[in-house]
Formats: structure tokens, sequence, C-alpha cells
């Protein structure tokens, strides 16, 4: 934890120990949630739980682990407890594990706190090292804003097509770009993961330094692009400026992926951002929806141009879920995502899926492809067709394979 908002934390506590103050604490741990170490998860959560609050004053600090701890106001303890129980309810309904939670009431509390945050007197090595580490931290974010900033930071981004395989012959439907954070480490020479507060900070520029490079580096290039985008980077007041900056028509062919959890968690920000996507000439699609997510999901009002839910291995009932969820969507809006495996396609088609995002899919838009033996055969596959007859043309060519079948090729 020796990192900024450590210390921060730190001097904070040790001025409420000299002069008490009637205030509530709520301490969140993340550590058992699914992506609870993905800073841009993790700070959808914490405006979760900030929204509750409404007008409180509150203070914020984003610690490792990952934690959050947020005092307010002694008046709002009844609010945390309430957001904390909705908060712990939506995540393990969607399968995303269990959210630990502690309040404290400042007043009479504040050693139970300072001794849950620092356990075993890490205070004097905190203390010996608060006056390096803020700044260490510092420097790194601004060598990240100096190559976000740069002319060239193509080598860094990664391009992911979306295929539909509705027609005889595969098309790409979109293109998602992203910054390789792998990539940027190394031209960097340091771990921007380590430290919390800097995860933070660098998740939200990625955002500006994608939407930099489309408006500087692709704006003739003229395929369609999906982009991972913050509900937070298209509320921020920054946001016009970097639109703008995208050609008219450029903008009409760029989709941005908001994450499906802030619909569920903070609704009215994600339908606020997807309207001012919309104002700037953006679509909007909803992404990482979790498969057993699919039949209860309220899209509150939106029209998103796509759907994007995870292919896992050995889902329960991922076949049904799919059905119902080309039914209820269409398969022109319904993506089958991180598909690198010939089970993905098998099960996502047999289902109605056209749509697919993944190395297998990838490789099945270019070269036939036969699935292992260990593969289950598709409940909707089409039947063997009989082998030809003596008498059969020699010229006509050989009945396509399962991928040829699956997909209406050959």
């Amino acid at each position: 934890m020796a990192d900024a908002a450590a210390h921060t934390l730190l001097a904070r506590l040790q001025a409420l120990r000299a002069a008490p103050e009637p205030l509530a604490a709520l301490l969140a741990d993340l550590r058992g949630i699914e992506h609870g170490g993905d800073p841009r998860f993790a700070m959808t959560l914490d405006h979760y739980l900030e929204s509750w609050l409404g007008s409180q004053p509150r203070e914020v600090f984003r610690l490792a682990g990952p934690r959050l701890l947020i005092l307010a106001p002694a008046e709002a303890a009844p609010l945390f407890d309430a957001g904390a129980r909705a908060l712990a309810h939506t995540l393990l309904s969607h399968g995303f594990g269990t959210l630990h939670t502690d309040r404290y009431d400042m007043a009479t509390e504040g050693e139970r706190l300072f001794a849950d945050l620092f356990p075993d007197d890490a205070t004097a090595a905190l203390r010996e090292a608060a006056q390096h580490a803020p700044t260490a931290a510092l420097a790194h974010l601004l060598e990240v804003e100096r190559v976000l900033h740069g002319a060239d930071i193509d080598s860094i981004v990664r391009e992911q097509p979306v295929w539909s395989f509705a027609e005889a012959h595969p098309a790409v439907v979109t293109t998602e770009l992203a910054i390789s954070l792998e990539e940027l480490e190394s031209r960097l020479s340091l771990s921007l993961r380590r430290d919390s507060w800097l995860r933070h900070e660098v998740a939200v520029r990625l955002d500006r330094g994608l939407l930099r490079h489309i408006a500087r580096d692709r704006s003739r290039d003229p395929r369609p692009f999906a982009i991972d985008l913050h509900t937070a980077t298209a509320l921020d007041d920054g946001f016009d400026e970097l639109a703008r900056a995208i050609p008219t028509e450029m903008r009409t062919r760029i989709t941005a992926e908001l994450p499906c959890w802030e619909l569920s968690l903070a609704p009215a920000r994600v339908v606020a951002a997807a309207g001012r996507l919309a104002d700037a000439g953006f679509a909007v699609a909803l992404d990482h929806v979790p498969l057993a997510a699919l039949a209860g999901l309220d899209l509150g009002g939106l029209e998103p141009a796509f759907i994007k839910t995870q292919w896992i291995r050995g889902a329960s009932g991922a076949a049904d879920l799919l059905t119902a969820a080309v039914e209820r969507f269409g398969a022109g809006r319904l993506v089958l995502w991180r598909c690198d495996e010939p089970a993905a396609l098998e099960t996502g088609h047999a289902a109605g899926v056209a749509l697919f995002q993944g190395r297998a899919a990838d490789a099945a838009s270019v070269a036939p492809w036969h699935p292992s033996e260990s593969v289950p055969r598709p409940v909707a596959e089409e039947p063997e067709e009989p082998a030809p007859s003596e008498t059969a043309d020699p010229t006509r060519p050989p009945p396509p394979g399962l991928l040829g079948r699956l997909f209406g090729r050959g």
C-alpha cells in the first residue's frame, strides 16, 4: 500500500486522530470480485457507491488490494449500508463474486479502521517512503501522458475484427481498436498495474489517447471501428473537444463500447453518456455482458448497435442462453466475444449467432477449420450429405467441410 493514495489517507487519518470529526466511513474490498483489479471496472463500482450519497460531501480513497474507502458525514451511514447491500447483490447475481464491505463510525471506531487498513504497524514504513512514492507515481503518469501525446502510438494499438458469418463469405463488420497495456509498459520500462492510483489514472488517459490517435492517424481510414470507452470519459468536460477533433463523417463509423455493469449499477450515468456520444455522432454498444445476464439485461431505453457477450468454455446452458439472446436482440446485434476455440463457433452458430470475435473467428474467416473429436456436434447441425454415387458428375466439387456447412461457404 505504499502508494500515493495510501500516504494521503494516512495523513487524513492522523489528522482525524488529532481532531475527530463526525464522519462515517465505508471500506469496500474488491479482492473477491472478478475484474476487481481492472481500473475501468473498479472506477465504475466507485462511482456507483458514491452515487448513493447524492449531494452529500465525500472523500474517496482508492487503495491497493484493490480497496475503496469513502468518508462522508455521519448521517450518511444508512446510505452507505443501502448502497453496499445493493452493490453486493448486483455483483453476486451477475456472477462477479462476493463484495466485502465494512462501515465505521469515525467518532468511536477510528482506531479499528486504522488497524484494518494498516496492520502490523505498517505506518512507519509508509511514513518513511511518503515523500518519495507520490512523486514517483506522478513521474510515471507524466511519462504515460508523454507517450500517449506522442506523434505515433500506432505500434501499441491493437486491432481485432468482428466477423459476420451471415453470408456465404465472412465479412468484417467493425474492427476494435485498443491500446496494448503490455506494449505501453514495455515502452516505458515500468509496471503500470502495480500502483493502484497510477493504474486508475492511466486507464482514464488511455481513452483520451485512443481518441487522439483516431483523430490524428485514422481520419482517412474508411473502415468502421469500435473502441472501449469509460462512461466517465464521455461525461468529462473535455470530451467535446476530443470528439470534435475527429472528422464528422468518421465519427459515424465509430462505435463506443460501454461496459454493461455500468448500466446495471449506474443507469442514469450510462444513459447520459450514451446521449452525449450520440449527439457527437458515435454509435453505442454494450460490452462485457455475462452470458448468464443476457436474459435479464435491462437496456434502460438504450438502442445499442451491438451487445457483446463473452464465450466461456464449459459455461452451463450456453447454447440455450445464446438462442434466447438472438431471439431477443437479433442476430445482427449479438456479438460472441473471445471466441478462441472452435467450440465457440459451433455453439454460437447452432444458437443462431452470426457475429463472432476472437482468434477462432479470425482463423475460420480465411481457412477451412476442422473441430477436434472432443468437441460435441451442435444440435442444429445439418445432416450429413450423402456420399456421391459412382455415376456422379466427376467435375462436381466435393461437398464443403464442416465450417463451410456451418457458415454457408463452398
